[in-house]
């Protein structure tokens, strides 16, 4: 029976197979398996998820994984994932007549709200903001993250309406 070893991963859909899959290589120095992109030119074996974990596991969310050897060493088998649940930091930025932003961030991303600038219905409506944050599975204490946003759209909106803009979002 092979090693287990455990460490946090992203995981992709294969072009070729439509099945989600990743990437490894062995750090020269430490010996120690990380996570690489396809394209990476580092050696690298793939992880393949075992049959239960099929249809569990979504790609572009990291996920705290164990990975087996495969009997014939020519890669790995992810025998347990779970997300990684990322703390959000909600921040407001007011400008008078100039910038009315909501952030969020949790990990290595940053959802905003930005009913005056925004670029897409995602970033300029609070309906946009929600449906994201709704759907994502990597943010601790989601319930809560999604009422205080609510709080502090709300308050966003009424100063845009006392600066003079017409509160659409």
């Amino acid at each position: 029976m092979g090693n287990i070893s455990s460490d946090y991963y992203n995981f992709a859909k294969s072009e070729q197979t439509g099945e989600i899959i990743g990437f490894v290589s062995r750090h020269s120095k430490t010996k120690k398996l990380k996570g690489v992109r396809e394209n990476s030119t580092f050696g690298k074996k793939i992880c393949l998820l075992s049959e239960d974990l099929k249809g569990t596991v979504q790609t572009n969310i990291l996920y705290r994984v164990e990975l087996k050897a495969m009997h014939q060493g020519n890669g790995y088998v992810v025998v347990s994932a779970s997300p990684v649940l990322f703390r959000a930091h909600i921040e407001t930025m007011t400008v008078p007549r100039s910038i009315y932003q909501i952030r969020i961030t949790f990990g290595n991303k940053t959802v905003y709200f930005d009913p005056k600038d925004g670029k897409s219905n995602s970033s300029k409506t609070v309906e946009g903001v929600l449906k994201l944050l709704a759907a994502r599975q990597d943010i601790e204490y989601l319930e809560t993250v999604i009422e205080e946003f609510k709080k502090q759209a709300a308050v966003l909106i009424r100063q845009m309406e006392n600066d003079g803009y017409c509160g659409k979002a």
